[in-house]
């Protein structure tokens, strides 16, 4: 294995200084943070059933054979999983932001026209340990706890909340600040976190690896906050092996959740939403952050060949989660889909007070295309509509693509904002959409290519939707070339689930 910017002996003692959980103890700044947000969501419930995405739900859930309306394709079986906050409420407490519920591990078991399901809490020594205790006993990403005890690591407080990853024959529940959770594929129960090698253990691994098309290796990364900020890059063979590991200094640093990758290059967006150390005595992890709208947005990019090969693009500030793909044109151009907001708002007051039962309007997520010349400032091109969660075939992953899928919003969104599934045709600028209508919110859509086929068009979408007002949660496929069509089919669970963020499909 290679590590490349720092020694092994430095890599291993900042891996228990970094990442999401400081080592200490501390409080919020905002007003109220101690406060118990249980009642105040259960009264808003009461009078708005929108809110049933982020009502806790039991531990264990499992229905058999869902209600399938529409012919299922063949060719699309397999087992789709999905992953989320999911228990907001323990011991008479409930988080205050949706990043901080424990994760909870959705599995749809897809077997020609029948379905399955499962969902299971992740047990996570955070959640074994708070349950021994009987209380909450530390701090989450934006909820402080008075009386919280101390962490101990960086996975001190790894809730498993964000992603699901199947690759070398291990499914892994994704944080982003520490490390992976091992899950076993019969039960789903998690057996512990996933060491990639002794040097890296504790090393935070984000939620959003990139498998190269080409040869099926993996690339990610993590952020160490201190003592430096860092960017820690990984690459990962086919069998899971560890093929070689970096350490970039990356200057002032805050919350990146995402990277793009092309053919040659990985390419990360560092916002002016930064990580203030001196906060940390009075504030809440997310409440370290400071916005500096005046400041630019920088974008690095790292030869994947040579680590020490790097350019950096200066952009407007903005603020985003999620890429949909990059590219590289011959010319050493690099062209990026970037879901992007004028500002931070939808993290630090949409998502946070839903935990509450308000909705809060925020700077909205847009569809935006970054260009990146090989030198000097980049430039972005921003459009009307709004997109997030955004997806490309697997094929194309870090190769030019045409064709985005995302979620999108109605003309006039009341509420929670996305509603539709949308499909973006990058040559002739054509967007088609399938809008599921009021009472319903769909989540992240993945594109599976269809057995044989051909082109990245060529395949189905496959999503859940919570219909609120039914109380229930359904899994959804398209026609990728058919969108507007609506669904070929839809198989509806009894009981709704959590709304939660990523997932994966594995077949056979």
């Amino acid at each position: 294995m290679t590590i490349s910017g720092i020694p092994r002996r430095g890599l291993l003692a900042a891996s228990a200084a970094c990442g999401l959980a400081h080592l200490a103890p501390f409080a919020s700044a905002l007003a109220g943070a101690g406060e118990n947000w249980s009642d105040a969501f259960d009264a808003a419930l009461e009078r708005d059933g929108m809110l049933l995405g982020w009502k806790t739900p039991p531990d264990r859930l499992d229905t058999a054979a869902l209600s399938v309306s529409g012919t299922w394709p063949n060719g699309l079986s397999g087992r789709f999983y999905r992953n989320g906050p999911s228990i907001h409420d323990r011991f008479d407490r409930r988080y205050s932001h949706w990043f901080d519920g424990d994760g909870m591990i959705q599995e749809f078991a897809i077997d020609g026209g029948r379905i399955a399901h499962r969902g299971r809490v992740i047990r996570t020594p955070k959640l074994d340990r708070e349950d021994a205790a009987g209380r909450r006993l530390h701090d989450g990403f934006g909820t402080h706890l008075p009386g919280g005890a101390p962490l101990r690591g960086p996975d001190g407080m790894n809730a498993a909340n964000i992603s699901v990853l199947h690759h070398g024959g291990e499914l892994l529940a994704l944080w982003e600040g520490g490390s992976a959770t091992r899950l076993n594929e019969s039960t789903l129960a998690a057996e512990g976190f996933k060491s990639w090698s002794p040097e890296l253990d504790g090393v935070a691994f984000s939620a959003h690896p990139k498998r190269d098309p080409q040869d099926g290796t993996l690339w990610n990364f993590g952020i160490h906050l201190a003592p430096q900020p860092a960017i820690v890059l990984y690459h990962i063979g086919r069998s899971g092996q560890m093929l070689g590991v970096g350490l970039v200094d990356a200057g002032p640093l805050g919350l990146v959740h995402d990277f793009a990758m092309t053919r040659r290059s990985l390419v990360f967006v560092i916002e002016p939403f930064l990580f203030d150390p001196a906060r940390l005595g009075s504030a809440s992890f997310l409440d370290a952050h400071t916005w500096h709208p005046q400041a630019e947005t920088r974008v690095l990019v790292i030869d994947k060949a040579d680590f020490s090969a790097r350019r950096w693009h200066a952009l407007p500030a903005g603020f985003g989660f999620h890429f949909g793909n990059g590219w590289e044109d011959t010319d050493g151009s690099i062209r990026l889909d970037y879901c992007r907001a004028r500002d931070p708002g939808i993290l630090t007051e949409t998502l946070r007070y839903v935990m509450k039962g308000e909705f809060i309007a925020s700077s909205p997520l847009r569809y935006t295309q970054v260009l990146l010349p090989p030198k000097g400032d980049g430039r972005i091109v921003p459009h009307a509509q709004d997109a997030e969660f955004a997806r490309v075939a697997p094929a194309v992953v870090g190769r030019r693509h045409r064709y985005v899928y995302t979620l999108g919003s109605p003309a006039e969104p009341v509420g929670w904002t996305f509603r539709t599934v949308a499909r973006r045709d990058l040559e002739t600028g054509a967007i088609e959409t399938f809008d599921y209508g009021p009472g319903r919110i769909p989540e992240e859509h993945l594109f599976i290519p269809k057995p044989g086929g051909s082109g990245e068009d060529d395949g189905w979408l496959i999503g859940t939707v919570l219909d609120w007002k039914a109380g229930l949660t359904g899994l959804s496929v398209f026609d990728a070339r058919a969108i507007p069509a609506g669904p070929l089919a839809q198989a509806w669970l009894p009981y709704p689930l959590p709304l939660g963020f990523h997932g994966t499909f594995v077949r056979g």
